[in-house]
């Protein structure tokens, strides 16, 4: 074969080598798999993809070509397709509008905001969008909604993860633009707000500060479970919020009973049984990852609000997010799906372990429901 040929080949085999083993990363990091297994998988991935190019060496053993030639089909067909089919992805029929501002508190606060943290090196690698934050809003029209419930504000905020960085002044901040703005009906907390032992003390005087004319809940998420998970739901019960487990509960909103479920599958089992909750109110489910989907459609959930796979951290042009901790790798990586009766919406998250964000801004989400798609 000539040299400029396997050249090609080779390119988009590792194009592909690289996409089939991040797939499988991002598949492992969906489950409920110990920490020190999921680190030196992440490792070891590093390290296939960085020795590919050593099969250059190999180039005329006969038995390197059973694996390029599947990873140059992946690179140079099936990656391309699904990018392109992603690009070509509409909106659900179900969104009537969305709109985003964007706040820079780097530009606002500067480098008081990096705090203490184990990574602030990373926190301040230039180009980092870590201190840039999102607020979008979503109008969303549901099948089966409650008429009561047109005009209905929902706040949602997830994936703090509180550490040391940013500081707690970022997230203080981002309070502080929330309260500025008309209370909503609805706070709703989707998991992962510490990653130490000692940042509990951060939940009541951040989130403790939200306001709501209904109600106040929330959900733990993977993080939460690995220090003091039972500290995490006290501490948000301290600050006014209703806290579930993998359970529902049958809660009153503007009038109407609906069924509130919270899901914080798979790290905390076993998922909520709703063979009991009433088949005919609405059900509305905080899940941590939006890996949970097509379990709530099964089960007819309405509205389904997620968060933990933050948009991939990571987003490149065209291509879009590279790594997403999901058994569904990219395909719900950020904003609103549908499938027959049932909407989720999936936010990036406000923070991180990893405090970095490159074309991928962190996300606070404020979603007002109406009864029909020509409604604002």
């Amino acid at each position: 074969m000539p040299d400029s040929i396997f050249m090609l080949v080779f390119a988009t085999a590792w194009l592909g080598h690289v996409c089939l083993w991040t797939s499988l990363l991002s598949n492992l990091f969906g489950r409920a798999i110990p920490k020190p297994f999921l680190k030196a998988w992440r490792m070891l991935t590093a390290g296939v993809i960085i020795a590919f190019p050593l099969l250059i060496l190999e180039r005329e053993t006969e038995t390197i070509w059973w694996y390029l030639w599947p990873c140059a089909g992946v690179g140079a067909i099936i990656f391309p397709a699904i990018t392109i089919a992603r690009l070509l992805r509409k909106q659900p029929a179900c969104v009537v509008a969305e709109t985003s501002v964007t706040l820079d508190l780097w530009c606002e606060l500067g480098s008081q905001l990096i705090g203490d943290g184990k990574f602030t090196t990373i926190a301040r690698l230039p180009g980092n969008g870590l201190l840039r934050v999102d607020f979008t809003d979503f109008t969303l029209a549901l099948p089966q909604m409650p008429p009561e419930w047109d005009r209905l504000t929902l706040l949602i905020v997830s994936d703090l993860h509180f550490h040391g960085t940013p500081a707690q002044a970022f997230f203080d901040r981002i309070m502080d633009e929330l309260l500025a703005g008309p209370t909503p009906d609805l706070v709703c907390l989707i998991g992962d707000y510490v990653d130490t032992d000692t940042h509990h003390t951060w939940i009541q005087p951040v989130l403790g500060r939200l306001n709501a004319t209904e109600a106040k809940i929330a959900i733990l998420g993977n993080h939460d479970r690995h220090h003091n998970p039972e500290r995490v739901r006290g501490e948000l019960l301290a600050a006014g919020y209703t806290v579930f487990g993998n359970e529902w509960k049958v809660v009153t909103i503007r009038g109407v009973p609906c069924v509130v479920v919270g899901h914080e599958g798979p790290w905390f089992a076993p998922p909520p049984d709703l063979s009991t909750a009433p088949r005919q109110m609405f059900r509305l489910c905080l899940s941590h990852t939006p890996d949970n989907f097509y379990w709530g459609v099964a089960n007819r959930i309405g509205l389904m609000l997620c968060g933990h796979v933050h948009g991939g951290a990571i987003r490149v042009p065209v291509i879009g997010s590279i790594f997403v901790p999901s058994v569904y790798g990219r395909r719900f990586d950020y904003g609103i799906f549908e499938e027959r009766d049932t909407v989720m919406v999936v936010n990036r998250g406000v923070s991180g372990k990893e405090p970095i964000r490159f074309r991928c801004n962190p996300q606070v989400m404020r979603v007002k429901l109406v009864c029909s798609t020509t409604g604002t």
